[in-house]
């Protein structure tokens, strides 16, 4: 062997062992207390929707607002290790973990190993990658599904003669749209990039218009067709209410959550605008200065940005800008981020290594934010694991259980084991209509026992020991309805926010009932 060849080969296994090391830092960070944190009620959802059969998860699902494969793949995840929240959540930490070494091979096909290295790096510590690769939700399959598609199309860029590219993206792109539909925009980001090369004269290849990339894209459309219908049926009865119009702090906040997991508003205006304008200026230096044929940067940089202003314009019309929801486009920051070091740490060591110290920083006080936070989606204090643990020691089987909170609903599903089948509070509005839920979104999942589940008044609920718990949000005493007056409150527990109390009816009193056992 030549020295040329030894050293070659060393720098091969180095490269490997870095590999190995970043990997398992990723996987380090998105196990870190990631069966510790309540599950929350998007989460509840999910795992109780993926326990039904395929047939009835689809059905469900075309109540809901998203569509089916990540429920799907949960299903089976389940069948094989279970449904603890260990082992469920598990499933995003492997996508989310397998995502950083998608980014560094990216980084590996467009630019150096030393940009992969740092790349990869960055990519294992991004916070709002950590947050979602804990979640037992579809962002982080979504995110590995992305950038698959992405690495796909270099390869088809690099050999546009070759199909198995192509077949590779086709696979990965239609996987994406029955994922989340924002792969769309993810898919559209590229064909915005390969327009932005038909007008590059050093560019001989005409991408954009040829037609294996047409039968590519069609395939994926015939792929999505069936999926159509209950596309359009979700659209009919969604009005994403839950949704706000974007704002310019909302697009600030986003980059804040993105490599901080803060909203940033408690920061200073200076500071808090800062970090959206160095990233831009980041993305502008890549583009700038990428000496590549095929501007690899450029694609980058619209996987990250063009989304977000795409939804901001859709907006106008249907907000649809949810922070979790661009998730996939997060992770092309630390790969722009790792372009622009290496672009500059030849000649600025120095430099690009304190600006490296200071973006890990950022991201492991991010981190820390995850761990603090938990899930924490809208402010609420999530403790119904906590609940659930204390009311399943101390119900029997004939007490009843209301819930009168729609957030804690299928959690304590979720948690229940004290056999008993919990009911929800929904009074009738101020004008007497119905405020009981349709049956879409999440409570198609009950809409079979909507007369049993759903309560309109507290006196027509009943139990056969005479025992009533009542689970809910708690605001400091402020009671949620005048409790009916054969209603004795016996003992009263509260965690956080949420708060668990007991009532016996009067017929049923006992002198040795005035506590809990």
């Amino acid at each position: 062997m030549s020295e040329k060849q030894a050293s070659g080969l060393s720098d091969q296994r180095w490269m490997i062992a870095l590999t190995a090391s970043i990997f398992f830092l990723g996987v380090g960070v998105r196990l870190y207390g990631v069966g510790d944190i309540a599950v929350w009620s998007d989460e509840a959802f999910s795992l109780i929707l993926s326990s039904n059969s395929p047939s009835r998860i689809i059905f469900h699902t075309t109540q809901d607002v998203h569509p089916p494969l990540y429920y799907l793949i949960l299903h089976y995840w389940m069948n094989m290790f279970g449904n603890g929240l260990f082992a469920t959540r598990a499933l995003s930490v492997l996508t989310g973990s397998v995502s950083v070494l998608l980014g560094m091979w990216l980084l590996l096909l467009i630019s150096t190993r030393r940009a992969a290295v740092l790349g990869g790096v960055l990519l294992a510590l991004l916070p709002i990658a950590v947050r979602y690769s804990q979640e037992v939700r579809m962002y982080a399959l979504l995110g590995l599904l992305m950038l698959g598609a992405t690495i796909a199309l270099v390869y088809w860029l690099k050999r546009p003669r070759s199909n198995r590219a192509l077949a590779v993206y086709v696979l990965l792109a239609a996987a994406g749209l029955y994922t989340h539909y924002f792969a769309a925009v993810s898919l559209l980001s590229h064909w915005v990039y390969l327009l932005v090369l038909m007008y590059r004269k050093d560019v001989p290849h005409k991408y954009l218009t040829a037609k294996s990339w047409w039968l590519a894209n069609l395939a994926i459309a015939l792929a999505f067709v069936p999926w159509i219908p209950n596309l359009l049926h979700q659209l009919a009865f969604s009005g994403f209410y839950w949704i706000k119009q974007p704002d310019i702090h909302t697009v600030v906040s986003t980059m804040w959550m993105f490599v901080g997991y803060t909203d940033g508003l408690a920061f200073p205006s200076w500071i808090f605008y800062s970090l959206p304008c160095l990233l831009f200026i980041c993305a502008l230096v890549v583009v700038m200065h990428d000496s590549s044929r095929h501007k690899y940067s450029s694609m980058i940089v619209l996987y990250v940005w063009f989304p977000l202003f795409f939804i901001i314009v859709v907006s106008f019309v249907r907000p649809l800008f949810v922070v979790r929801y661009f998730m996939f486009a997060a992770l092309g920051l630390p790969i722009v981020l790792a372009l622009a070091l290496n672009l500059y740490w030849q000649r600025h060591k120095l430099c690009c290594q304190m600006f490296l110290v200071v973006i890990v920083c950022v991201e492991s006080v991010g981190i820390y934010n995850v761990a603090r936070v938990g899930h924490v989606v809208y402010k609420e204090v999530n403790s119904i694991d906590v609940m659930s643990e204390y009311l399943n020691k101390q119900a029997n089987v004939d007490d009843a259980v209301l819930v009168t909170h729609g957030f804690l609903y299928f959690p304590f599903v979720y948690y229940n084991t004290s056999g008993i089948t919990p009911k929800f509070y929904a009074p009738p509005n101020a004008d007497g209509t119905l405020s009981r839920p349709d049956g879409t979104l999440i409570w198609t999942l009950v809409q079979d026992n909507a007369e049993q589940i759903f309560m309109g008044d507290l006196d027509s609920l009943q139990s056969r020991s005479g025992r009533i718990w009542l689970l809910g949000e708690y605001k400091g005493g402020t009671q949620v309805a005048a409790f009916p007056r054969a209603w004795r409150l016996m003992n009263t527990f509260i965690v956080g926010d949420t708060q668990l109390q007991l009532f016996e009816t009067e017929d049923r009193l006992s002198p040795d009932s005035a506590s809990l056992p």
